[in-house]
């Protein structure tokens, strides 16, 4: 399938179906941290995307037994509100299934009052916010001209006020950049304002668009959660399935191509041992078909990039 993958270990959700909403890498946002690359089209012009393909996926999921992820998370490899067909497909997995909807999104365009009405029949809604300073705001986010923080930060507490499903924002902190009581103080006024059902504090422990984003230790992370307010968490690992079996390279292939995990992550995701799991990465790597990168000690796997010559 070329719209869904997975399903994939989530840190928030569990084991979580994907399905990419818009072209990689599309969106109104061009983060330092972003474990998808850096953006090569920054727009935030909402445009109608393979709405039939993605519903006939979704449909075919179903129909093969694909298995039962604890929610379907609409994101993928770049902004999923960008596509104009986004309340149409959500409405649409509703009548097909009772898997809960999640959208994993940013956040810039709930300023939109359509967008606003398009994601209301979602389960849950994920999105993001890094900082309480216009300043940090560009130099983390580097966002589409155009779009300011009061203009996010103000579609985030009109989206509180109006929607009925359960709000998780997810804060990204890097080392020396928004991790200081002078960068976090703003921010929890921020996130007090928007009342957010959670505040889930994540940092870069992926590889990332850009070198200058640096992770900061779990110390770091747990003083920053303390601080910025009571219902705030520190993302923790997702947790294990049951086993599967019969799991093609195909899988392996289609998950490393949207973003790099580590052999863990793959075991997670596809119910495997993990000794089994480095086996088939190393038979994998050995047929040029993935490659390996270190990255705070711990090693990410990638699907290898074709030889367009």
């Amino acid at each position: 399938m070329t719209h869904i993958f997975g399903p994939v270990p989530s840190r928030r959700l569990g084991l979580s179906l994907g399905v990419d909403l818009a072209p990689a890498k599309t969106c109104t946002y061009d983060c330092l941290y972003c474990e998808v690359g850096p953006t090569t089209s920054l727009t935030m012009e909402r445009f109608a995307y393979r709405e039939a393909e993605i519903l006939a996926e979704l449909e075919a999921y179903l129909k093969e037994g694909g298995g039962s992820p604890d929610v379907i998370t609409l994101a993928g490899s770049g902004e999923p509100t960008l596509n104009l067909g986004l309340g149409r497909i959500i409405r649409a997995w509703k009548d097909l299934s009772d898997i809960p909807v999640a959208v994993l999104t940013n956040g810039a365009l709930l300023h939109r009052e359509e967008v606003r009405r398009e994601l209301a029949p979602a389960d849950i809604v994920l999105p993001s916010l890094d900082a309480g300073r216009e300043e940090t705001f560009r130099r983390l986010n580097r966002p589409v001209p155009g779009l300011t923080l009061a203009l996010v930060a103000g579609g985030l507490v009109e989206f509180r006020r109006e929607y009925r499903g359960a709000i998780w924002l997810e804060v990204m902190l890097l080392k020396g950049m928004n991790d200081s009581e002078p960068e976090l103080e703003p921010l929890r006024r921020l996130l007090r304002e928007i009342a957010p059902d959670k505040v889930q504090i994540n940092t870069a422990v992926r590889p990332v668009a850009h070198a200058s984003a640096c992770a900061l230790d779990a110390a770091e992370m747990a003083a920053a959660a303390a601080y910025l307010g009571d219902n705030v968490e520190v993302i923790a690992s997702c947790r294990r399935r049951g086993a599967r079996t019969a799991i093609g390279d195909g899988a392996f292939l289609a998950m490393l191509a949207r973003r790099p995990m580590t052999a863990r992550d793959l075991a997670q995701a596809l119910g495997l041992g993990l000794e089994q799991v480095k086996s088939r990465l190393h038979h994998l790597a050995e047929a040029g078909l993935v490659s390996l990168d270190r990255y705070h000690r711990e090693g990410f796997y990638r699907a290898a990039v074709a030889d367009e010559g």
